[in-house]
């Protein structure tokens, strides 16, 4: 029952439009699984802010690519460092994979002020046969 209750209250602060990101990021009292999926047709962006936040990649990943948010799904691998990450996503079978490394080479990359997030992104675009990028 609490559980439920929480939930209730989640949504509520979603659809109450009362600054739903803010809400998302700093609630920590919610499944990001259950609260992403949720958002997904309301917002996706709030669905990526949910699974972002629990660390569901993959969902982030997939909700990004239907929404063609490929700036915020930069930004967060570029952020993440995840190699296996960066793998799956630079596959040259995924069909989004153009778009994506776009973003991560106008946006992400040079937004960023750590070094760590640049040379882990090198990384993978060598890794991923990709040094002209």
């Amino acid at each position: 029952k609490q559980w439920y209750q929480r939930r209730v209250a989640i949504t509520a602060g979603i659809d109450s439009n009362n600054n739903p990101e803010r809400f998302l990021r700093e609630n920590q009292f919610y499944d990001s699984e259950v609260i992403g999926k949720y958002c997904e047709k309301r917002d996706p962006h709030l669905a990526c802010v949910s699974y972002e936040r629990g660390g569901c990649d993959m969902e982030l990943i997939r909700v990004c690519n239907a929404n063609s948010l490929f700036k915020y799904a930069a930004r967060h691998l570029v952020r993440k460092r995840d190699q296996a990450l960066w793998e799956h996503v630079l596959n040259p079978e995924n069909t989004f994979r153009r778009p994506l490394i776009d973003q991560v080479v106008q946006t992400a990359l040079s937004e960023t002020q750590d070094a760590d997030d640049v040379s882990t992104t090198v990384r993978a675009f060598m890794a991923a046969d990709l040094p002209n990028e």
